[in-house]
């Protein structure tokens, strides 16, 4: 996707009309990250992070973000370190989540911007319950494989595939709104 460094999530907001805003609870891990790619939707269930190890196999190109949903009871990581380690060789440019993850100043390190609810010390099971792909619904919103991610500091937007162009164009249009008033202002 060929996507202005302009996007923030406030305006991709804006041009949703708040449609698609993730919740505040999940939150950037490292306030200067930034991320605007296609979604790869992951299914976890409580406490089993197991679909994380067939993500690098499902990546199809670099850039990708993962979207993690199940996990917003799970008191165990989705991903730790090791994971994050695969995830990047693989190309993933970000992880959102509704669960926790373990090893943070790891995984920022390693230079995996995420959006969780928060961290922990606790290894998830390996049941093998899960998926990787398709669409899911994480705090209300409906993701699917290939929406846009758009995640910074100030939270988390979604936008279907089908609406990127025409909520992309809204969002420039409320941003040349506001450089003008800010002119205006001089």
């Amino acid at each position: 996707m060929d996507l202005p460094d302009w996007l923030s999530s406030t305006l991709a907001s804006d041009g949703a009309a708040g449609v698609g805003a993730l919740p505040p609870w999940i939150r950037a891990l490292s306030a200067e990250a930034t991320l605007a790619g296609p979604a790869l939707v992951v299914s976890v269930t409580r406490d089993d992070n197991t679909p994380m190890r067939d993500v690098p196999a499902r990546v199809a190109a670099p850039g990708t973000v993962l979207v993690v949903a199940g996990a917003g009871e799970s008191r165990t990581a989705i991903l730790g370190d090791l994971v994050a380690g695969e995830l990047l060789r693989a190309g993933v440019a970000g992880v959102v989540t509704d669960g926790l993850i373990r090893d943070s100043r790891a995984v920022a390190a390693l230079g995996l911007p995420v959006w969780a609810r928060g961290t922990t010390p606790v290894a998830s099971r390996k049941d093998g319950t899960g998926s990787v792909g398709g669409t899911l619904v994480i705090a209300d919103v409906t993701v699917s494989d290939g929406d846009l991610v758009v995640a910074d500091a100030d939270g988390v937007v979604i936008w279907p595939a089908a609406e990127v162009s025409s909520y992309l164009a809204r969002a420039d249009a409320k941003r040349r709104a506001d450089d003008a008033r800010a002119a205006a202002a001089r």
